[in-house]
């Protein structure tokens, strides 16, 4: 029963008078918190590069901080990636491409293996393609790591066919290799 002259706080009421400012005063103390961690951090980060700083604000912290990003940004984008790593990455890349190139091989070469019915004619001219492409592909990379240069496989396609008279039929490269001894295949 309430005392006569006072009466129940609503939830509102509650929270307008309690409740928000303890959260306002855990969210200030929160902030400070991380502004002196960075002030710590700057503060080092400053020393390290020879400038002494005395007393810093919030807004000077925050100034700094925005400023040291900034230059590291910079920096970052001033200097280009190092040839080593663009190289490491490329080889890493042809790597995996290889990988998955000679994984599809197999498993076309599995397709034509055990379905029946399909033309084996046509299953030996594609597998000696894939063959030829995976050749075409080592070989890139071997003479890749002798030159340390990125390779563009499309490229080096092109300038085969710009050399090439005219196409080569499926006949003609049976009649190349009659018992099939260059056929390519993964296992």
């Amino acid at each position: 029963m309430a005392v006569q002259g006072q009466r129940f706080m609503t939830k509102t009421q509650h929270y307008r008078k309690v409740t928000k400012p303890l959260l306002e005063r855990k969210r200030r103390a929160r902030m400070n918190l991380y502004l002196d961690e960075l002030k710590d951090l700057i503060v080092d980060t400053m020393d390290a590069q020879g400038d002494q700083v005395s007393k810093l604000e919030k807004a000077d912290i925050l100034e700094l901080t925005v400023n040291y990003l900034k230059t590291q940004q910079q920096q970052r984008l001033a200097s280009p990636a190092s040839p080593s790593s663009a190289s490491s990455t490329s080889q890493v890349n042809l790597d995996k491409f290889r990988a998955g190139y000679t994984q599809a091989a197999y498993e076309v070469s599995h397709i034509f293996s055990t379905v029946p019915g399909l033309d084996l004619k046509f299953g030996t001219h594609l597998m000696k393609q894939l063959g030829h492409q995976l050749k075409d592909m080592k070989e890139e990379r071997d003479t890749s790591e002798l030159s340390e240069e990125p390779v563009n496989l499309s490229d080096r396609k092109s300038e085969a066919h710009q050399h090439d008279e005219r196409p080569i039929t499926p006949q003609e490269e049976d009649n190349d290799n009659p018992n099939g001894e260059d056929v390519w295949r993964p296992w």
